[in-house]
């Protein structure tokens, strides 16, 4: 069975539980808006990568599913609140839970559903040790993400943002995140400690690689936003783009592109998001970004070859889905 029906297996899996730790039609005012949420789509990669990575390594999916769950519940309470922290009106096509719920309504979800998470991995079928164990895991992930939001948030315009200060912030934003799957479904099935710190390394360049992706998306396809381009332009966010042009640009370049990421969002024109994008490829930021998270998948597979369990093919089709994903 290849990876991407093994997503779609466990992903309806998993969307069977959402409905039984948070059902759907409460009265509760928390019910109808993280169903709103849910109902916009979603794959459900980040809690099948946790169950085939345990499969693979010889445990027993049942144990792992539910720190699975709560890995997608503890990712759409990101979601909620990352498009309060900045300003998205869209999500999949749809409106966010803040625009048609209220900001207090989406934040309070948002809290409502990493008690959930919690009580899902409290619910694991293990030993105490391995639930301890994917207790840390969860709270250092929770943990790590939430640092990197507070780096991304503030890095917004930065005079002296660089690609370095950004490749410190992915890590944490996204490395730990897309690790912590695998490396929950690693100690589930009981596998050395050598394993699980080599799954933590290989989160941290297919994580960030994985984000410098998305930022160019956002200036090509958009990130189905109704088909919105340059929305991190919009918001101001220091994306991997934004970060080598102020490492190259002129001052008078580097203080326009600064001016423009510092306007609010609904004062930012279609010209200024031209204009963005324009310097990018006057400075060739965007053919940069491409190498830099080619790259990065490279390193990926290098760390791949030195996990030490005899069978990698697991790692190795986790990290082509993922290139693939980026492509």
């Amino acid at each position: 069975m290849g990876i991407e029906e093994s997503i779609k297996i466990y992903g309806a899996k998993i969307d069977e539980l959402l409905k039984e730790i948070i059902p759907p039609h409460r009265n509760d005012y928390l019910s109808e808006p993280i169903w709103h949420h849910l109902h916009t789509g979603g794959k459900r990669v980040r809690p099948a990568i946790c169950l085939i990575t345990c499969e693979a390594l010889g445990g027993n999916t049942n144990e792992a599913i539910h720190f699975a769950l709560a890995i997608e519940i503890m990712h759409n309470m990101f979601l909620m609140h990352d498009d309060i922290e900045d300003g998205d009106t869209i999500r999949r096509d749809q409106p966010t839970v803040w625009v048609k719920f209220g900001i207090a309504n989406a934040i309070n979800a948002g809290d409502y559903l990493l008690a959930c998470a919690y009580k899902s991995v409290l619910a694991s079928p293990v030993s105490l040790e391995k639930k301890m164990h994917l207790l840390q895991i969860f709270t250092l992930t929770y943990e790590k993400t939430v640092e990197g939001q507070a780096l991304d948030i503030n890095a917004r315009a930065a005079e002296d943002f660089s690609v370095d200060k950004y490749m410190a912030m992915v890590e944490l934003k996204t490395g730990y995140y897309l690790a912590c799957g695998m490396v929950g479904g690693a100690v589930v099935s009981g596998i050395s400690e050598k394993v699980v710190e080599k799954i933590w390394t290989l989160g941290k360049t297919m994580g960030p690689a994985f984000q410098i992706r998305d930022d160019l998306i956002d200036l090509t396809h958009g990130k189905g936003r109704g088909g919105v381009i340059g929305s991190d332009v919009k918001e101001g966010k220091a994306s991997f783009l934004y970060s080598y042009a102020l490492q190259v640009a002129s001052a008078d370049d580097k203080k326009h592109l600064r001016d423009i990421m510092l306007k609010p969002r609904d004062e930012t024109t279609d010209n200024d998001i031209k204009w963005v994008l324009e310097i990018y490829k006057k400075y060739n930021a965007i053919k940069y970004a491409q190498n830099y998270a080619e790259d990065l998948v490279k390193q990926a597979y290098k760390t791949i070859d030195e996990i030490p369990v005899e069978d990698k093919t697991v790692f190795k089709e986790i990290a082509s889905f993922m290139a693939k994903r980026m492509s």
